[in-house]
């Protein structure tokens, strides 16, 4: 049985509001829907969305289970916004193959994927081929300026300025300069677990 008291400041109630809020609608799911999973009423619900009323600690277990959350994540206030990231042209991690050259400009890692993000030129007339990346990952180029060939080996397409491929990048793929200066923006993504 719960005791009513006040586990939570004033304050802390617009947090819960707002991150209650959020987490309802990052899953698609209506209050009426949410108050019954969590066996709470529909008055309760609306009452702590509001940041008003008084929630009890069970109330609080109830609705981050019923959205598939942690108790952290109804009460925590967010994370303060992260600055812009600014990378100049021609910083960043860079790699050279035999025509390949480029930047790494950001990365984003998450327990399902990942990604690389990369500033790409194509130089010469030779023809890179790469190995395959792990299961599960996809490249997509957007090309800037001049034409290659790109792609997986058996299956390569020919790119002009202002064309996108994405292809399944876990066989062997080749990148080749056809004309003119070559720059584009690269991205790997990679979905873990993929077989």
């Amino acid at each position: 049985m719960s005791v009513m008291m006040d586990i939570m400041a004033d304050g802390d109630k617009g947090v819960l509001a707002a991150n209650l809020r959020r987490l309802r609608a990052e899953r698609g799911v209506t209050a009426v829907d949410l108050a019954r999973r969590a066996g709470t009423s529909r008055a309760t619900l609306s009452q702590v969305e509001a940041a008003e009323g008084n929630p009890t600690l069970d109330t609080l277990y109830a609705l981050a289970t019923a959205l598939d959350a942690s108790l952290a994540d109804l009460i925590a206030p967010p994370p303060a916004p992260e600055p812009p990231r600014l990378v100049r042209a021609g910083e960043g991690v860079r790699v050279r193959g035999t025509a390949v050259e480029a930047w790494l400009l950001d990365t984003v890692t998450g327990p399902q994927c990942s990604t690389e993000v990369y500033d790409l030129r194509l130089r010469g007339t030779r023809r890179q081929v790469s190995e395959g990346h792990p299961p599960g990952t996809r490249e997509h180029l957007h090309l800037y300026a001049g034409s290659a060939i790109v792609g997986p080996v058996d299956e390569p397409v020919a790119l002009e300025a202002g064309d996108f491929v994405t292809f399944d990048a876990t066989g062997d793929n080749v990148y080749r300069r056809l004309g003119g200066s070559v720059s584009g923006l690269l991205v790997i993504a990679r979905v873990r677990g993929a077989t």
